[in-house]
């Protein structure tokens, strides 16, 4: 039979694609095309696949097709009056995914974009679960992995010999087998050994099969053409035709033998745009208007003529590079080449008007019922036929002759196609009308309609990260579904917190409910919350964190209120106080912080200068937004009563984390809108914050909150539980607290070690490491005793300490065993070292107010001082809204402005007013600050390179600049990362791992001793914080939990006797413990003994 396939699509959970682009919104455009079989796209995201496997049923061999729902309102996808001839139902599905694959080979970084295609779910899992392993495949439908082609082939192959892998547009520039910024020569040196498994390539919309066939090397290779589209309105841009029995196999072979043993032509042809409509097809500088012969721009040099900057080589010039004939050549048995225009741009210039008018649409729609489908109208329907539609026919003949006029695309500029020449349609009689009078659209197939309900994207939503129970348990449902005006949940780790959210919030939704705000801690929080609740309620939910929340309210009062960072309060400071040396400044900013935190009446006079001076020039402290959104409230009156109106429902995550501005604001909206408060007292961890869990408990008497418990832990084994509880049941508590049962399907295993120095308790962690990996080599297989572990992935393990400082030995043994690590930080990891100099210079080349960067970056200057930089500020301030140009205006009005750091910025500036694509921009950048800083800024620094790697996934500057302010006070954790999770206590809650080490656990560490002199009921709530600290280290684990300490540490002040264990770790049984593996000491190096920690015999480690 035959079948018009599209074999390259993207879903929405790819950037930039149609939120219509799933399955049933491509079944009915594909219907309405008239291609009978799409791949799916994206099967790597767990989100699309979760949405594959609920929605698709077997079909024939390999095939899928939609489940049947009667109800479904196809209609409601497609524009008003369209009914193509077959149901969206009949529509087959085939399994398909494109990776983005970036590494360096042969001394080069290659981009190269590659498809894979695979006959079952059962192999779509195995496949996805090796390169989740890999890399990050939940952030994106095509992902980008740091892995190569090569690899990438294999794993397919291993995972199932029934794949495929077919080289996606291989002469796009960018990102491509062949492209000229990053491909490769020849097929063999991107796949080597493995080439012989490549039986296919896909030209891509900028080369068409004339272009490819002046290469003798792609004889033994099929091509195909498909759309890449990303929105369903888009597929068939590219599409290939068969004849052949309808399953995966035989599509499969017909692609790798277009023509049988006997003759038949089982790949019948390729539909091709034209290649000139593509927007990478000839040379050129978009910029400039420059489109130039690839003999042209070899005269030119490769320069631009009208810049001089280098123009983007496009493909017919890349063609034309490698190939060896003049003219195509055909091995016998190709499939045949049909061109196609684009349904509504044949409409539109038979029209005069524009592809998006309503007049072409409704022709459009009319054509497509009259004929059944576009595809059978431009390929398949006979000239005769189209008779009655004026000027119609002569258009699709020239369009199947290849009779148009082209002009070319280039550097991501389309190309366009014209069918007749300038003024021609009107010589030819015009266009009256379309169509006739007595024309009628042809009947439709009554069973075959398209009014079906509930729109598709309903059930779509990334899946969660972490491990969530299926259904709402009884204690979680009672939470989503109470309907008491404020509630508060107590839910400990592991219980699902953040589902019984997002459930809670989507009932409501459901409910009629349309106005709600929903508060997290940090923007990654609010952004994987809008993730779990569906597509079609996220707009109609505020879901930010308390300082976007606030702030928002405060700017309906004062537009264009501007925000004062740290950086920019210390600027001020030395401006109003100059009196004051550095160390009278910090202190003075310390008890500014505090006030602004604390739900303090009166401020202090040094604090109400600081504010005053802020309101006279339209700022308001970043740390102050919530005191003075509480103030709104607290005012009363219409504007009071309008924030509530807005603020709807309120639910509050991580409550235990608020301090006392915080909960006085929720306090006062629980006044007149109901209240949802969730979060656990009992991981309060962050006092200097100002956060405490006697707020948690303030609620129930403030309100008579009616609370519920979530005890049932989904993540943790029994034995953790059990010892998590026994810990912090040492803590008071005012409230009874329900004994917390493990539902976790894995056990679990505690482990205590002694160590003598901190570089003992280092190795022993990598040694655990290799037992618990399975071995990292073979040295580490052959030091372990019995038989190796079935092997943790590195990035489901972590080494947990109570500050950086403890990290450095673990550094230190990680890097010469070569075990791969990143550390997570509470801010995020850009923010820190020599990448923070990187990722500030990128956000202030981006920003429209960028004076807290500007001020830090001056802070960096050697023989800058605090009264300087209060100067700057204060000449600055009136540019904020100019961005980089405008603020080295205001710089040069500074009579001393260090001219190294003007050059700098100026070099910055013209930088991003470039046309640059962003990695190239961003390593022409770090070559700036390496030229300025010198030794204080290393290229090669980790974060560096992580950062210039995290730029591929991005547009442009402005977009790659808004990611970092977003989320540059986040944790961030990329939990498919292939490397070990260094990260302090604080940084680590939220996350959780199969393994964790607990490390340093050792009195004066953990607990820490105070920072200040306390009385007794200071230190009690000092060491009652310590231990919740502890507690939350603990249930970061899901499998085994290991806690080491030392006997002797040194540079932490322990000079005297040995301090001996923490406390807390004689706070659980010693029936829960279970020997660690043992692994035989390097033969190569002598070293101590570990020991096993001997805590419940006499509290002291064996002499």
């Amino acid at each position: 039979m035959r079948c018009i396939a599209d074999l390259h699509i993207h879903s929405l959970f790819s950037r930039a694609t149609s939120k219509s682009s799933h399955l049933r919104g491509l079944a009915a455009w594909a219907a309405v095309k008239g291609i009978d079989l799409v791949a799916t796209g994206d099967f790597t995201h767990p989100g699309w696949f979760a949405h594959l496997y609920e929605e698709l049923m077997p079909a024939e061999p390999g095939l899928f097709r939609l489940k049947p729902d009667p109800l479904y309102d196809y209609a409601a996808l497609l524009p008003e009056g369209l009914c193509p001839e077959r149901h969206p139902e009949e529509i087959r599905f085939m399994l398909g995914t494109e990776i983005s694959c970036i590494y360096k080979r042969a001394g080069r970084v290659r981009k190269v974009h590659n498809l894979i295609y695979a006959p079952d779910m059962q192999a779509v899992r195995r496949i996805n679960a090796k390169l989740g392993d890999l890399g990050n495949i939940s952030s994106d439908g095509r992902p980008i992995l740091g892995l190569d082609s090569h690899d990438l082939l294999e794993i397919v192959l291993e995972q199932s010999a029934d794949a495929f892998l077919i080289p996606a547009h291989i002469w796009t520039p960018w990102f491509s087998l062949f492209g000229s910024r990053s491909g490769f020569d020849r097929i063999e040196d991107c796949f080597a050994d493995l080439t012989p498994h490549i039986f296919a390539l896909e030209t891509g919309l900028s080369s068409d099969p004339d272009m490819n066939r002046l290469l003798s090397a792609l004889d033994p290779y099929t091509l195909v053409s498909n759309s890449d589209c990303h929105s369903p309105a888009r597929l068939g841009r590219e599409a290939n035709i068969f004849d052949i029995d309808l399953d995966y196999f035989a599509l499969r072979e017909a692609i790798r033998t277009p023509r049988d043993a006997e003759g038949r032509q089982r790949m019948v042809a390729t539909v091709e745009f034209f290649p000139e409509e593509g927007k990478y097809h000839a040379d050129g500088h978009r910029k400039c208007g420059v489109c130039l012969e690839p003999q042209k721009t070899k005269e030119l040099g490769g320069l631009c003529p009208v810049c001089g900057r280098a123009l983007t080589v496009g493909v017919l010039h890349r063609v034309l590079e490698l190939a060896d004939r003049s003219v195509p050549r055909y091995p016998e048995g190709s499939p045949a080449v049909r061109r196609l225009v684009p349904l509504p741009e044949l409409v539109a210039e038979l029209l005069g008007l524009g592809p998006a008018s309503a007049r072409v649409c409704s022709a459009w729609v009319r054509l497509v019922n009259t004929f059944g489908s576009e595809f059978r109208l431009l390929l398949d329907t006979p000239l005769g036929d189209m008779k009655d539609f004026g000027l119609l026919a002569e258009a699709v003949s020239r369009v199947r002759r290849d009779a148009v006029e082209r002009q070319p695309g280039y550097d991501g500029e389309f190309g366009r196609m014209r069918v007749f020449a300038e003024g021609e349609r009107e010589r030819l009689g015009g266009q009256q009308s379309l169509f006739p009078a007595e024309s009628a659209p042809r009947k439709i197939r009554k069973k075959r309609s398209l009014l079906l309900s509930a729109p598709a994207a309903g059930a779509l939503a990334p899946a969660d990260a972490g491990p969530q129970p299926r259904r709402l348990n009884e204690a979680q449902q009672a939470a989503v579904m109470s309907s008491a005006p404020v509630i508060l949940v107590q839910a400990g780790p592991g219980t699902g917190k953040t589902h019984t959210l997002a459930s809670r919030v989507a009932r409501l939704l459901e409910d009629g409910h349309t106005v709600c705000t929903v508060i997290t801690f940090t923007n990654k929080a609010a952004d994987e919350l809008k993730c779990r609740l569906q597509p079609e309620r996220r707009d109609t939910c505020r879901i930010s964190t308390f300082h976007g929340y606030c702030l928002g309210l405060l700017r309906l009062e004062r537009p264009g209120l501007a925000v004062a960072g740290p950086e920019e309060r210390g600027g001020m400071l030395a401006g109003l106080f100059p009196e004051m040396n550095g160390r009278e400044r910090a202190q003075a900013d310390e008890r500014i912080g505090r006030f602004l935190l604390a739900d303090e009446a009166s401020a202090p006079p040094e604090v109400q200068r600081y504010l005053e001076a802020l309101a006279a020039h339209r700022l308001v402290d970043l740390d102050d937004v919530c005191r003075q959104a509480l103030a709104l409230f607290r005012k009363g009156g219409r504007f009071a009563d309008r924030l509530r109106k807005l603020t709807g429902m309120l639910f509050v995550d991580e409550f235990q984390d608020v301090n006392a501005v915080q909960y006085a604001l929720v306090a006062e909206v629980a006044k007149t809108n109901p209240v949802f408060c969730i979060g656990d007292p009992d991981q309060s961890i962050y006092g200097f914050r100002g956060a405490s869990p006697r707020w948690f408990y303030r609620l129930m008497e403030d309100f008579a909150a009616e609370r519920h418990v979530l005890s049932q832990n989904y993540r943790s084994g029994a034995a953790i539980v059990q010892a998590a509880a026994a810990v912090i049941r040492h803590n008071p508590h005012e409230l009874s607290l329900a004994a917390p049962e493990s539902l976790a399907e894995n056990e679990a295993k505690i482990h205590l070690q002694s160590c003598q120095g901190a570089l003992d308790e280092a190795r022993f962690i990598a040694d655990q490491i290799e037992a618990q990996t399975g071995g990292l080599s073979h040295r580490g297989v052959e030091r372990m005793e019995g038989e190796a572990a079935a092997g943790v992935s590195l990035g489901d393990i972590a080494v947990l300490y109570r500050n950086l400082r403890l990290a450095s030995a673990v550094e230190k043994v990680f890097a010469e065993r070569g075990i791969p690590f990143r550390q997570v930080e509470l801010s995020a990891w850009y923010m820190q070292g020599a990448c923070r100099l990187l990722s500030s210079w990128l956000m202030l080349a981006a920003s429209g107010d960028g004076v807290d960067q500007m001020l830090f970056l001056l802070g960096q200057e050697a023989g800058l001082g605090a009264v300087r930089l209060g100067q700057a500020q204060a000449l600055l301030r009136g540019s904020r809204e100019a961005g980089l140009p405008g603020l080295l205006d205001a710089l040069a009005g500074m009579r001393t402005a260090p001219a190294g750091f003007l050059h700098l910025a100026q070099e910055v500036a013209a930088l991003a007013e470039g046309d640059r694509p962003l990695p190239e921009l961003v390593d022409t950048l770090i070559g700036f600050l390496a030229a300025h800083y010198g030794k204080a800024f290393a290229p090669e620094d980790a974060r560096v390179l992580r950062l210039r790697e995290n730029a591929v996934s991005f547009p442009d500057l402005p977009a790659f600049a808004a990611n970092l302010e977003r989320y540059r006070d986040s944790v961030l954790y990329d939990p498919k990362a292939q490397a070990v999770t260094l990260s302090t206590l604080h940084a680590a809650k939220g996350l959780e791992f199969d393994v964790v080490f607990l490390c340093a656990c050792e009195q004066g560490i953990l607990p820490g001793a105070p920072r200040e002199t306390l009385d007794e009921a200071g230190l009690q709530a000092h060491l009652e914080e310590e231990r919740r600290l502890f507690y939350v280290g603990m249930t970061r684990a899901r499998r085994t939990l290991y806690c080491t300490w030392c006997a002797l540490r040194h540079g932490f002040g322990q000079t005297g006797p040995e301090p001996g264990p923490s406390p807390f770790l004689f706070e659980f049984s010693p029936e829960l413990l279970s020997p660690a593996p043992l692994i035989r000491p390097a033969a190569r190096k002598k070293r101590a003994r570990l020991r096993q920690l001997a805590l419940f015999a006499d509290r002291k480690p064996d002499e």
